[in-house]
């Protein structure tokens, strides 16, 4: 059985720097999970307001190219939705590693930050939680699938096999 599923995440980061000018940095990560039978896409894209106060003042908006990492489904442990109680309050989806090497793509300065190497913890949008509980459910069969699978001695599909041309 292939399982897919989908589930939509934000992010929002900012930076300031004071000196003789005032340089503040916002960013928002708009980025989907996406489960498509033994992987799961992670896709992202930024967009960033730059507002510069100094002898001048000005904002600068700049919003990058979607950005993608696929994790095959071997790599994750399971997934959870907590509520976290960072500022604003509220619901995230957190996708714990079975290899620390699961999300190096993700992260990074080019990606999304992480507080822990083995967990990838992406807010959703509070009318997203049922959503997001869906997603790791569906993860979660997903990932009991391929232990009962690798418990019968079956061979674990990569992509779901695709139907033959004279068929």
């Amino acid at each position: 059985m292939t399982h897919s599923a989908a589930l939509p995440f934000i992010l929002k980061r900012s930076h300031d720097v004071i000196g003789v000018s005032i340089t503040s940095t916002h960013e928002t990560v708009h980025g989907l999970l996406r489960l498509d039978g033994d992987r799961v896409h992670v896709q992202w894209r930024v967009a960033r307001e730059t507002d510069h106060v100094g002898w001048q003042i000005r904002t600068d908006h700049e919003v990058e190219p979607v950005r993608e990492a696929v994790i095959p489904l071997g790599a994750i442990a399971g997934a959870t939705v907590r509520w976290s109680w960072r500022w604003p309050p509220g619901p995230c989806i957190v996708l714990t590693a079975a290899d620390l090497r699961a999300f190096e793509e993700v992260a990074g300065a080019a990606g999304l930050s992480l507080d822990h190497p083995a967990e990838l913890t992406l807010r959703l949008r509070r009318a997203d939680r049922a959503l997001g509980n869906e997603f790791a459910g569906e993860l979660e069969l997903a990932l009991a699938g391929r232990a009962l699978a690798a418990a019968e001695g079956k061979p674990l599909l990569a992509t779901p096999p695709t139907p033959h041309a004279d068929a």
